[in-house]
């Protein structure tokens, strides 16, 4: 564990170096189309951020550039709110790699349960960080739910449905489970829809965890063709880790009928003025989970525009959080994601991340992976010596190369303006 902190602190003051080019914390974006999550769309827009906070977005008229600041033209890319997870699962022992995972798939903050301690009564290492320099989301604390199972959905189906105690009697742990998720099937359909309705007439918030549902009804198949990461064996290992038991015939077609229910809901709840958040609960990879749960929002009637909403604005509502985060306006922190595609058109186009930006600092994905992600086993955590030798031939050998690919990654992605 004192390995462990050795080489976060040494990893916070290798990515300090590297992000100091320009100052870390102050950036243009310059020339991108900006989706601030308030509701306006600035074409060839401009988005500062200085010292970590948005000073100004908008028309590249009404934003100046402040004076030593780098710029970097995003001319055909689209700048969006960081993404917000309302509740991803702890895994225990904690391992950075999750966090790191997480953020260069484009979650900024991450609301998960803490842990009080870990094996043998060691204390567990922070899950987040607010530091900028660190490529981690930020922390969050998740809102307490109501003591049903899925929220408001497990609350309005029990009001239909007299709840059970133990489910039925003399079953597997698997069965339980089955049988759990597929218990709204046996619902009063119009009085659950009524429940959702007059939930959202009244403004309540729900992170209703759909992907999980989702992959209860079918088998996950990995996406193909998006985020350069996702191919990583490292991901997909992570996916495998998660798979759910095999599903008779049967069952799968009761789990899927109970899905169309959830979805229903959902798409009322959403119609009548509800606020809709993204939640994983620990579904699939860390940060692809993110991503597909929107995918299964837009699966469930919103539109993609609104998907992006319920992982960016509504989640930081539903955490209690939006005045700092969830739109980028001046005050808020520059938490944001540069992506090669208009997300509006088709909410998988989120997963298309080219820079990852952190209070301003940013961070390019493929380029970290290998150095953030690696395996435990091949740090040099172990020896202090060996930390400080190897992240000074890092950083060393990252400054040699950057001159070399600059050409090559102005093909790629948005080119930082001298």
């Amino acid at each position: 564990m004192t390995g462990m902190k050795r080489y976060a602190g040494a990893l916070a003051a290798l990515l300090a170096g590297l992000a100091a080019c320009g100052g870390p914390g102050s950036i243009v974006v310059d020339n991108a189309n900006i989706i601030d999550g308030a509701g306006a769309v600035w074409p060839t827009g401009r988005l500062v951020v200085v010292d970590g906070l948005v000073t100004c977005v908008g028309a590249q008229a009404d934003c100046a550039e402040p004076a030593g600041v780098e710029v970097l033209d995003a001319d055909g890319f689209w700048v969006v709110p960081g993404l917000i997870d309302v509740k991803e699962a702890a895994e225990v022992p904690s391992n950075e790699q999750t966090a790191y995972l997480a953020f260069l798939l484009g979650v900024t903050t991450a609301a998960i349960p803490e842990i009080a301690e870990g094996p043998e009564g060691e204390p567990l290492p922070p899950t987040g960080s607010d530091d900028a320099r660190i490529p981690v989301p930020r922390p969050a604390t998740p809102v307490d739910e109501p003591t049903y199972p899925l929220g408001l959905f497990g609350q309005a189906l029990a009001a239909t449905i007299p709840p059970d105690v133990g489910g039925p009697p003399g079953r597997e742990q698997r069965d339980l489970q089955l049988y759990a998720r597929s218990r709204s099937t046996l619902a009063d359909r119009e009085a659950l829809l009524d429940s959702a309705r007059a939930m959202g007439a009244r403004g309540a918030a729900f992170a209703p965890r759909l992907l999980e549902q989702e992959r209860w009804a079918a088998p996950y198949r990995l996406p193909h063709g998006m985020n350069r990461l996702v191919g990583f064996a490292m991901v997909a290992e992570r996916i495998q880790d998660r798979l759910l038991p095999d599903r008779t015939p049967a069952e799968a077609e009761r789990l899927s009928a109970a899905l169309e229910v959830l979805r229903e809901f959902v798409r009322e709840f959403h119609a009548a003025g509800g606020s809709v958040a993204t939640a994983t609960n620990g579904a699939l990879a860390p940060g692809l989970a993110l991503h597909e749960e929107m995918d299964a929002l837009v699966a469930a009637g919103l539109s993609a525009e609104d998907a992006l909403y319920a992982a960016t604005r509504e989640a930081a509502r539903h955490l209690g959080i939006g005045e700092s985060r969830g739109t980028l306006e001046p005050g808020k922190l520059g938490d944001f994601l540069i992506l090669e595609s208009d997300p509006r058109l088709d909410i998988s186009l989120t997963q298309t991340v080219s820079r990852v930006g952190k209070g301003g600092v940013l961070y390019d994905p493929p380029t970290l992976f290998d150095a953030l992600l690696d395996t435990p086993g091949n740090r040099v955590s172990d020896n202090p010596v060996r930390l400080v030798i190897g992240g000074a031939a890092l950083l060393l050998t990252l400054l040699l190369f950057a001159r070399g690919v600059r050409s090559h990654r102005r093909s790629l992605g948005p080119r930082i303006v001298s």
